[in-house]
């Protein structure tokens, strides 16, 4: 007991309606939450948890003061249900965060406190079995701050930080309660459990509040973040649309040319793919896109952007990349995307594709003799060269650079800067 705080029923049973009441307003709002996006994985495990954790609280409250054999597996029930609950928020943390399954394991550690403070209470120690309730708790908090820290990185996205925070508030408050109940052996067991879950009840309302807020805000956080990828990507191919590669390719370039690094740009196109289309449909000419798509997501690097501006016809943009080094990525794709079959259902096909290369050295990207635009224009005009030439091959844009490389001149396309 703290000198100077005594706390009895009366307030306990105030500070617990006041959380019983928020525990019920939460499950209910992220129910509701869970029900308009269940494609967001986690508002229905903290709903669920939210319920546990109340049914439980209630449970063990109603039966503090009781002597009963059935009175006291069901204070040990109450808190099973407390543990599992608790492990649901946390589940839910995880599965919002993509982790695998691991719901064996929560159930697990619920099974594990039930068998121990059952026994506990057989043998005629109800502290040891409220102190190990109170030690499980406080690790499983403890496990939630840590999710939320390692999910978050070296990103430290405020949300996450926050969810840490008022987890580790939750476990501070439990490892308190632990402390409490180790430490007042003389006193009589029940009124220390409600004085202690009195303050932790205030504790609870405050940690509780704040992370059913975090968890409305992440959950829009993560709908924001869908809805960007859905207004920049390609929904076919997974590659960046129009507006997704300018502002992608906007920030590129000027970072490469500040860090002194060239930059080489790859149109591709399908050869004859309307032909494709009109022989086999266009389910086909679909996954014809997909197969190409997949290749080079395969096959570029994290820092390449690559996109679909416009029907067969897609973009890659490869920094800190000289023009050897783009002639041999292209032709790689190029050869690999020509071996490869297509399994249509039916049967497999096999296409070619051309590639038009465009390259700027980071001079020319610094000193603003070439853009962005430029190097589209200039990727699209090798492309169609490639096209003239006979296809399923690579031509690179004569410009100064290229021209001044030791590559094959008959690589060059007939147009020059």
């Amino acid at each position: 007991m703290i000198p100077g705080l005594e706390l009895g029923p009366p307030q306990f049973w105030g500070l617990a309606a006041a959380f019983g009441l928020l525990l019920v307003i939460a499950s209910v709002l992220l129910w509701v939450l869970a029900r308009m996006v269940p494609n967001v994985p986690g508002p229905r495990w903290w709903s669920t948890g939210a319920v546990l954790v109340l049914v439980g609280m209630l449970l063990a409250g109603s039966q503090v003061h009781s002597q009963t054999p059935l009175g006291r597996a069901l204070y040990v029930l109450g808190d099973c249900l407390m543990v599992l609950g608790i492990s649901a928020v946390g589940e839910g943390l995880r599965r919002f965060c993509h982790r695998p399954d691991r719901r064996r394991w929560i159930v697990g550690v619920a099974v594990l406190y039930a068998a121990l403070g059952l026994g506990f209470e057989a043998v005629g120690l109800p502290r040891y079995n409220t102190v190990t309730a109170s030690a499980i708790i406080t690790g499983l908090w403890i496990w939630i701050a840590w999710v939320a820290l390692r999910y978050t990185g070296r990103r430290r996205h405020p949300l996450f930080v926050g969810v840490a925070l008022c987890a580790l508030l939750e476990g501070v408050g439990w490892a308190w309660r632990c402390g409490i109940l180790m430490g007042s052996r003389n006193a009589e067991l029940p009124e220390v459990v409600t004085h202690v879950n009195t303050i932790l009840a205030g504790v609870g309302l405050v940690s509780t509040g704040a992370l059913v807020l975090l968890y409305v805000l992440m959950v829009n956080f993560r709908l924001a973040e869908q809805l960007h990828a859905l207004a920049v990507r390609d929904p076919l191919t997974g590659a960046l649309n129009r507006r997704g590669f300018e502002e992608s390719t906007g920030r590129l370039t000027g970072l490469s040319a500040r860090l002194g690094q060239s930059v080489a740009v790859l149109m591709l196109d399908v050869d004859h793919f309307k032909r494709v289309n009109d022989s086999h449909g266009h389910h086909v000419g679909d996954l014809v896109l997909k197969a190409l798509a997949q290749l080079v997501h395969r096959a570029k690097r994290e820092t390449d952007v690559f996109a679909r501006l416009g029907g067969e016809e897609f973009c890659l943009v490869l920094p800190g990349t000289d023009v050897p080094g783009a002639r041999v990525f292209a032709d790689r794709l190029r050869r690999s995307f020509e071996t490869l079959e297509i399994d249509t259902g039916r049967s497999f096909l096999s296409c070619t594709m051309s590639v038009g290369v465009a390259y700027a050295s980071a001079q020319a990207l610094y000193s603003s003799r070439v853009d962005v635009v430029d190097l589209l224009r200039q990727a699209d005009e090798a492309l169609y060269e490639a096209k003239r030439a006979g296809r399923n091959r690579v031509r690179f844009y004569a410009s100064e650079e290229v021209v001044s490389s030791r590559i094959d001149s008959r690589l060059f396309a007939s147009t020059t800067s």
